[in-house]
């Protein structure tokens, strides 16, 4: 299997802002989830940082903000709120956690950096692989463009440039293509 594919370089706006999901990538991004697992009745798709986006079935944000106002479902640290899911119960996991220092400050005060503490990371990674079933989707967004979890085969990616001196950020999708029998 070859590690070349080609990737969509999408332009944004230079003023988009924090909410991820109104970034046209990101919604490129979902829509290669979503066709890669069709809709169907009972179809789980799980939030893990959600903040205001509308798209989890399951939405979860640790600012208690979000779920006051009816945006998420759950209001926990994201490995926790995985910790109390059925093993192989989603179907599209999404990953979209503060990715740099500066955006966990703007939505996290107080709490230790997420996406740069690679414990965490890791962690994260292992939950995801227990609750996602097998053929599920993780959609990614970042700097980078790692693989979230062993186990996961690349299947698209999109690169979002805003212009200026604002980073590109990264929206990749992930299949769950390994299974076990334990």
């Amino acid at each position: 299997m070859s590690d070349m594919w080609e990737i969509a370089r999408i332009e944004e706006s230079t003023g988009a802002g924090k909410d991820t999901h109104t970034h046209r990538g990101f919604r490129k991004a979902f829509q290669d989830a979503c066709s890669l697992n069709p809709p169907y009745k009972g179809q789980m798709i799980v939030d893990l940082f959600a903040r205001r986006c509308p798209w989890g079935t399951v939405r979860n944000d640790l600012d208690e903000s979000f779920f006051e106002q009816g945006f998420t479902t759950h209001s926990m640290d994201a490995i926790d709120f995985l910790c109390t899911m059925k093993s192989n119960s989603a179907d599209i996991i999404i990953l979209d956690p503060p990715f740099s220092d500066r955006m966990n400050e703007d939505k996290y005060v107080g709490r230790a950096s997420l996406y740069t503490d690679p414990k965490y990371m890791s962690d994260l990674g292992k939950q995801i692989m227990r609750v996602l079933r097998a053929g599920g989707v993780v959609v990614k967004a970042g700097f980078n463009s790692n693989r979230p979890s062993p186990g996961l085969v690349l299947c698209s990616a999109y690169l979002s440039y805003y212009g200026a001196s604002r980073n590109d950020v990264i929206y990749s999708v992930w299949r769950m293509d390994q299974t076990t029998l334990f």
